[in-house]
């Protein structure tokens, strides 16, 4: 769904006609209109086919997208949100789970109350009028067309993104735009506009519902009804333990009108990538087809012309591989409806790797009676001496007792060395506010060990914020909010086991499904698909980078960053990610220049 909106606590805005003339330039049909009390909404679809997203509306409240009801596991049924006027929007949201922006109106209090669900799948993005008025939309392209407007880069925004990569922050890539980040609630009125956490990720932890479960339960019961209506069901399978856990789970619960099929796409060339041996002998454990796709022939940096119907709200890694993104959606099932589903995410929320600080999580729930079998345990796993995974877990506890927890943008927690070609110029436009708002929130006295899970988990939100298939979108279930509950339900040293990692859901899945492929350790790498890419098109990448408006504004060394590049393309891997981040950013910048 795609929409835009206006909020006017005075005159109607002038902006009001072109709310629909604006939006049918995208959708397929003409978007319906909703007027309730100040607000003015617009919404369609860019297919009415593929995308399932709805509108639930009572005397006060209107949900765009789709709701899901926490207790029956099942579409939350229109007539039961109509007789949810009588409750706050607490009492409302905890009935609901789902992808939504749900928007509250208080004519009494002049009071707007708009919430993004915890993952964030459907975008709020806004700009405030010098009058209080709110214009809002689903994309940034749509609101500078509302404007009229040519839009002005936040360079703040763009020098944080190469800082510290991707971020659910309320700033954007443009000045004066604004998002809604995940699990966010903003309250609006004419004079002000605050916004601060909605959802608590910690919720569920230790809560005695949640133990009673199991991953595979968690995971049936959260898929069924995202995937009900849709005709087919394809899911992204690597080989690998999230993936192929969604394979099993969704064999299980499919109709049997529906089609469920696999999309492994692999590099022939680069054996650290190719995992279709592993992909084939889960579809022959479940009957799944598979569909095999290598794309060695498309490798990052290789040309391609941007053609999606919505220019992209920001920059991220995937748009140095538009082409290969390409080829991937062309061959999901599209013949009719389809859901297309992606494991990432269990990264995330059942950490990969565990945390070395779950021992001091284990010192403060357990005491020391036993810790000397989880000591060793962590030590095995990562293969460190025994020493320094005492000193770090020793400076974890010290800061817990002493509230001395470092911010999450404090210069020590760098781990990464920064590359000399980032001038110290960029580093003073770069912001430590470029997170999430639910850093401002947190206790000093969250354990070490969850606090770096919680870390992990925003990090996984904040990477999938990017659609490249609009028409087709990706679903990530392990960041849907009844999983996330409860993967953060566990203490983290529950987390691995016997030298496994991800523990619980690898042990659920072997058991539900009598499997033993869930239980390999090894992961492919896309390292050397990078450096293959900066090789074969380097002019293309040189041109990009050293050219690019990050050199014109003086901001990076373009000297220093040309041998980042060659030693890259000839097999290193120092400084990667900044160069990637740089690099994306670039090629976001010429996007929207065109």
């Amino acid at each position: 769904m795609i929409y835009v909106g206006l909020i006017h606590f005075n005159e109607t805005s002038d902006k009001m006609d072109k709310l629909c003339a604006v939006l049918e330039s995208y959708t397929q049909t003409p978007p319906t209109v909703i007027h309730k009390n100040s607000l003015t909404l617009c919404y369609g679809k860019l297919s009415n086919e593929q995308d399932m997203d709805d509108i639930w509306q009572n005397d006060c409240a209107v949900s765009m997208g789709r709701l899901f009801d926490k207790k029956h596991h099942c579409a939350f049924a229109k007539k039961d949100f109509k007789n949810l006027s009588s409750l706050n929007k607490e009492e409302v949201l905890a009935k609901i789970w789902g992808k939504y922006v749900y928007i509250h109106a208080n004519e009494k209090a002049s009071q707007f109350d708009i919430v993004v669900d915890s993952t964030g799948k459907l975008p709020f993005f806004y700009t405030i009028f010098p009058n209080g008025n709110i214009l809002f939309a689903s994309d940034i392209e749509i609101i500078f067309k509302v404007l009229g407007q040519k839009p002005e880069i936040n360079w703040m925004y763009l020098c944080s993104y190469l800082t510290y990569g991707n971020s659910s922050a309320i700033q954007t890539p443009f000045q004066n735009i604004y998002e809604l980040p995940p699990a966010c609630w903003l309250k609006i009125t004419k004079n002000e506009r605050t916004t601060q956490p909605f959802w608590n990720p910690l919720c569920s932890y230790k809560n005695s519902l949640s133990e009673k479960k199991d991953a595979v339960r968690v995971l049936q019961e959260t898929l069924k009804p995202w995937i009900e209506p849709y005709k087919n069901i394809c899911v992204s399978l690597s080989g690998g333990l999230d993936s192929s856990s969604l394979a099993y789970c969704l064999k299980s619960i499919k109709k049997e009108e529906q089609t469920l099929s696999a999309l492994n796409y692999f590099h022939g060339q680069v054996k650290s990538s190719n995992e279709l041996i592993h992909a084939r002998k889960v579809c022959e454990e479940t009957g799944i087809e598979l569909i095999e796709l290598d794309v060695s022939q498309s490798l990052p940096f290789d040309s391609f012309s941007f053609k999606s119907p919505l220019k992209p709200n920001k920059p991220f890694p995937g748009l140095i591989s538009l082409r290969s993104q390409k080829i991937k959606s062309e061959n999901v099932p599209s013949e009719s409806s389809c859901a297309f589903l992606s494991g990432h995410g269990s990264d995330h929320i059942f950490m990969r790797p565990p945390s070395k600080k779950s021992f001091s999580d284990y010192i403060l729930e357990k005491g020391l009676k036993g810790s000397k079998e989880q000591l060793k345990n962590v030590t095995q796993f990562y293969r460190d001496p025994i020493f320094s995974i005492l000193k770090e877990n020793s400076v974890s506890l010290y800061s817990y007792f002493f509230s001395r927890r470092l911010e999450k943008r404090h210069p020590k927690n760098t781990k990464d060395e920064t590359p000399e070609w980032i001038k110290q110029v960029l580093h003073k436009q770069a912001s430590p506010d470029f997170v999430h708002p639910i850093y401002a929130t947190l206790s000093k006295k969250i354990f070490p060990g969850k606090y770096a899970q919680i870390n992990a988990l925003y990090e996984g939100l904040a990477s999938i914020h990017i659609e490249t298939n609009p028409f087709i979108p990706t679903a990530y279930p392990f960041l849907f909010q009844p999983i996330v509950e409860f993967a953060l339900s566990f203490s983290t040293y529950d987390l691995f086991d016997k030298g496994y990692d991800r523990y619980p859901l690898r042990k659920s899945v072997s058991d539900h499904f009598k499997t033993e492929t869930v239980w390999r350790r090894d992961k492919s790498q896309t390292t050397g698909i990078f450096q293959l890419g900066i090789k074969k098109n380097l002019d293309h990448v040189l041109d990009i980078c050293l050219e690019g408006n990050f050199v014109k504004q003086g901001l990076v060394d373009k000297d220093g960053l040309r041998q980042t590049i060659h030693l890259i393309g000839n097999g290193g891997v120092e400084h990667l990610w900044p160069f990637i981040h740089l690099a994306s950013a670039e090629i976001f910048l010429n996007i929207w220049k065109e």
